[in-house]
């Protein structure tokens, strides 16, 4: 279970009776679970870090033939000492792309092992120390990644760091759902945009001030998502951080932990992707809770 559900549970709260109506508290957690489920998270973040520190370079794939290897001259230039001068080429005709391995180089290619001719791009193509991916995104856009097994800055990776944890920063949240989900245009670090479903806001208070937050609602899972900027961002935080909180009903209160604040993967890694915050999630408080910017500045530049 995860720290956001594990110390998010659905408020009760009864506030009949009173003349004036006040914020509920969250629900209080028993601290050596909180503890325990915080390292959890703690140790998640670094593995995402890691994985994405691996990330050596991420390219669009346009319609006919993309070779990739080390050649400077290639459109695909993979950055890695052991990389053959040209690997292979992939072929992308509409949403089918191949990958066809040069000669006296072989290619594993997801779980059909090693391969000398074309073959569909799907899953993992390794060779030596690379590891590549073709992907889909939005728009009818296909990227494909490249990352090293073997990356130099692995063996003095730093650790992730955050706020010291602060029960401030676990507030209560209420959802004010929409009466449908809206799809709402998200733009990416790519230049593209996608259309994620806006299910409500989840409002709630930093000190005496309400703010709030558009949630997404995606199909298959019980949580709230949320994207967010706030006034830490020019200073100690990466340019945005996630969020999630469990689902409730309508009108009923669950618990924003803004003390497992996430970096997305392009905070780590100049060579990944992701969405960015709606202008409606900008917060002009400071959220000093939760994840760090990571001590390499190597993430993607956002303004």
């Amino acid at each position: 279970m995860s720290i956001r559900l594990a110390a998010s549970a659905v408020l009760a709260v009864a506030l009949s009776g009173c003349a004036v109506e006040k914020w509920p508290e969250p629900p209080t957690v028993d601290q050596a679970q909180y503890q325990k489920t915080y390292q959890t998270w703690l140790d998640e973040q670094q593995q995402t870090a890691r994985e994405a520190t691996k990330e050596v370079g991420i390219w669009p794939l346009p319609e006919g033939e993309t070779p990739f290897g080390a050649d400077a001259s290639l459109p695909i230039v993979l950055p890695i000492a052991t990389a053959p001068s040209r690997a292979g080429v992939f072929r992308r005709a509409g949403e089918t792309i191949t990958v066809t391995p040069a000669r006296g180089v072989v290619l594993e290619v997801g779980d059909g092992g090693p391969v000398k001719t074309s073959t569909v791009a799907e899953g993992q193509i390794a060779f030596g120390s690379v590891r590549m991916f073709v992907f889909p995104m939005s728009e009818g856009r296909q990227f494909v990644s490249a990352s090293d097994e073997e990356h130099p800055l692995l063996k003095t990776l730093p650790s992730v760091q955050t706020y010291p944890v602060d029960s401030r920063w676990r507030v209560a949240a209420r959802f004010d759902a929409f009466d449908a989900p809206k799809m709402m245009p998200v733009a990416d670090v790519r230049g593209g945009s996608a259309e994620y479903p806006a299910v409500g806001y989840l409002t709630f208070r930093i000190g005496d001030r309400e703010q709030r937050l558009v949630a997404w609602g995606f199909e298959g899972r019980d949580e709230l998502a949320v994207m967010f900027k706030d006034a830490t961002n020019a200073s100690t935080t990466y340019g945005s951080r996630m969020l999630s909180a469990p689902m409730v009903a309508k009108g009923e209160w669950t618990v924003l932990d803004f003390n497992v604040a996430s970096n997305p993967p392009c905070a780590y890694s100049q060579f990944t992707t992701c969405p960015l915050p709606p202008a409606e999630n900008r917060l002009a408080v400071a959220i000093e809770a939760g994840e760090k910017r990571f001590p390499t500045g190597r993430g993607f530049v956002q303004q």
